[in-house]
Order: structure tokens, then C-alpha cells, then sequence
């Protein structure tokens, strides 16, 4: 999730026939059909493609079909880190973690910089990568064996992913980085509510005495860094992880930082706190919490709460159209505004802890 510099918008502007000519001329693929995907600030379609191509790095296509990405303006920058992106998935896939895969161009890349109209000189990546088809997790029947499952499986992937390395990972801290939480202070004007503010205020602070100033008590390693609801593909009978998308958050940072934000989203999903206690059984089921980690777990939760709510007003002040910025509001709150106030010994009891 890209920040805006100077609250200009980053997204890219297309339309139809621009995705048909980019995707014949960059992969040499015929598109059947289009559909607009979800996108925090990239710009994604789901396609469908004739099994005709003159793309000699496409043994098959597709019959899911293809997910394009077009990157927002400021992230297009970091190509390193996109390369880093593409080696991961390879990898994973690899290692039989079903995830969206990049294709190859026809110039044999995973990825092109392209200006995407011609009035525009603004440069955009663009990727082409495997449709991922099922349910995702927002719209499955949640339970405490999907959630006890979610658990296992982030551990899991943090495990595998500790065999991968890539330089992009090294020194990168973005704005959705659990470590960035300090500064959300620049952001805290866009809070209507004087009651709210005082609690991410207090969380901020909390965080930073608590947790950023014994970072060296914890485990690091490269984590997915958004294991949310719209990321998560649920398998038919929806009590499992059947794949994974979006890797544009990736990072190398605290492993409990991995764990902290899936309990966030799954139990703002679920609008019950009492459901964290699954996801956190399912993770320990693998990497077991030390006893610092147990400590700070609801800051780092509440941490991670303040990011989603903070950041997506703001931007979708820039971008009032995007509704998706928002979709984390209402229970977010509701989850943030009850979770705060339980003490330590209360949430650890209702967590199992």
C-alpha cells in the first residue's frame, strides 16, 4: 500500500481499450473479457484470454485467467523491490504455497514500465499475473477452524520464507511497516472524533515504550505484512487457506508483527475479539509466543487497528471515489474502541494466553 506525496493522486487512469492494447502488445495474449478488481492504490483487472498467443513464455493459458496490474506511480519507482516481489511468488509457488504468480512478457520479463496514456508521462509498472480463482475470506463463513487454520498457515509461510532472501528486503520500511507506526502522528488530523484520537494517541505511545524500544527481544524474518480479509483465498468448504495475493506490503521485519495484524483483520471480520484466540492457537500450533510476545500482543493488534483506520481516511480523502479505503471503518472502530481498554490479564485470558 503506497502513501500519496503531496496528496497527489498515484493511481493510474485506464480504461478498456487501453488494458486490451497493453496486454496484446506486452504478453501478446488476446483478452476476452474484463473485470475491475479491488485495488488500494494500484490499479487491477481480472482477464480472460483466447488460448491463441504469440507469447512464447506461455506454454498454457490460463483458464482462471490472468489478474494485470498496473502499479501506482510511486511504487513503479522501486523496481528492486518488485523484482523482489516476483522472486517470492516464484518461490513460494515453488514450495507449494498457492499464490499469484508473474508471467513473462514478450520481452521475457515479469515486468515493464510503460506510460499508460499518451497526454501522460507519468510511468507506471505493469505485470501480468495468474488468476488465484475461489472465495475470498470476507465473503466465507468464518469459523474457529477457518481461523485456528489462518493462524497455522501465517506461521507456516513466515517458516518457508525464512529459506528466501532478496536485497530489496533489506533496509525497507514503508509506511504500512508495523515499525512506521510513530508516524501516524502526521496523520491524526484527519480524525473527526476527539475520543478516537486520544485512543490512537495512547496506542502510538504505548507502542513506542513497549515494543520499539525492546525490539530486540523479538524474532525477525520476512512476512507477508497484510494477511487481511480481500488477501486470503479460502478453500471450497471454506475452513481452510487454500491461497494467498498481494504482496505488495512483503517486508523483512518482526514475526509477531505477522501474527498481530491477522488477528486484527480476522477479528474486525468477525466483529468479536473473543475469535483472536483461534488464530493465535492455530500460529502458536507452529512458532510458540515467548512471554514478552504474549505482553505486547494487544499493542501491536491495536497498533496495526490505528494504521488500517488512520491511513485509509486519509487517503480516501485524496481519493473520495475509492470506496474500498474505507471497508475497515466501522468495525475497525468498534473492534479498536473495545480492545484498548481490556487490561493485560483480561485479553490474555480471552486470548488463552
Amino acid at each position: 500500500m503506497a502513501q500519496f506525496i503531496n496528496d497527489v493522486k498515484v493511481r493510474p487512469i485506464v480504461d478498456d481499450g487501453i488494458i486490451v492494447g497493453l496486454v496484446k502488445k506486452l504478453y501478446g495474449l488476446n483478452v476476452k473479457s474484463i473485470r475491475e478488481l479491488n485495488g488500494y492504490d494500484d490499479k487491477n483487472y481480472w482477464i480472460n484470454c483466447d488460448n491463441v498467443n504469440d507469447n512464447v513464455y506461455i506454454d498454457k493459458i490460463s483458464a482462471d485467467g490472468y489478474v494485470l496490474k498496473i502499479m501506482n506511480s510511486v511504487d513503479s519507482k522501486d523496481t528492486n523491490f518488485i523484482e523482489g516481489q516476483n522472486e517470492m511468488m516464484l518461490y513460494l509457488n515453488q514450495r507449494d504455497i498457492n499464490c499469484s504468480v508473474p508471467v513473462m512478457n514478450l520481452m521475457g520479463s515479469y515486468y515493464s514500465a510503460e506510460k499508460i496514456r499518451e497526454m501522460d508521462n507519468t510511468i507506471h509498472i505493469v505485470r501480468l499475473l495468474v488468476f488465484c480463482r475461489g472465495e475470498i475470506l470476507c465473503k466465507a463463513k468464518l469459523s474457529s477452524e477457518l481461523f485456528f487454520n489462518v493462524g497455522l498457515f501465517a506461521a507456516k509461510l513466515d517458516n518457508i520464507l525464512k529459506g528466501f532472501f532478496h536485497s530489496s528486503y533489506e533496509n525497507r520500511i514503508h509506511l504500512w511497516s508495523l515499525e512506521s507506526v510513530p508516524k501516524l502522528r502526521d496523520y491524526i488530523y484527519v480524525i473527526d472524533n476527539d475520543e478516537d484520537k486520544l485512543i490512537v494517541i495512547d496506542v502510538i505511545n504505548k507502542f513506542e515504550s513497549d515494543i520499539l524500544t525492546n525490539v530486540d527481544k523479538l524474532d525477525k524474518g520476512i512476512i507477508h505484512g497484510d494477511l487481511n480479509e480481500q488477501n486470503i483465498i479460502v478453500n471450497d468448504n471454506q475452513t481452510n487457506v487454500f491461497a494467498i495475493i498481494d504482496f505488495g506490503d512483503t517486508q523483512y521485519s518482526y514475526l509477531i508483527f505477522e501474527l498481530a495484524l491477522t488477528i486484527f483483520y480476522m477479528i474486525m471480520q468477525a466483529r468479536d475479539i473473543k475469535m483472536g484466540k483461534y488464530v493465535i492457537a492455530g500460529f502458536e500450533n507452529v512458532n510458540k509466543l515467548s512471554n514478552f510476545e504474549k505482553k505486547i500482543i494487544k499493542t501491536a493488534v491495536c497498533a496495526r487497528a490505528c494504521q488500517s483506520l488512520v491511513l485509509g481516511i486519509y487517503s480516501h480523502l485524496n481519493e473520495p471515489d475509492n470506496n474500498y479505503l474505507m471497508v475497515t471503518q466501522e468495525s475497525g472502530w468498534k473492534i479498536l474502541r473495545e480492545l484498548w481498554p481490556m487490561t493485560e490479564k483480561t485479553i490474555l485470558n480471552i486470548w488463552e494466553l
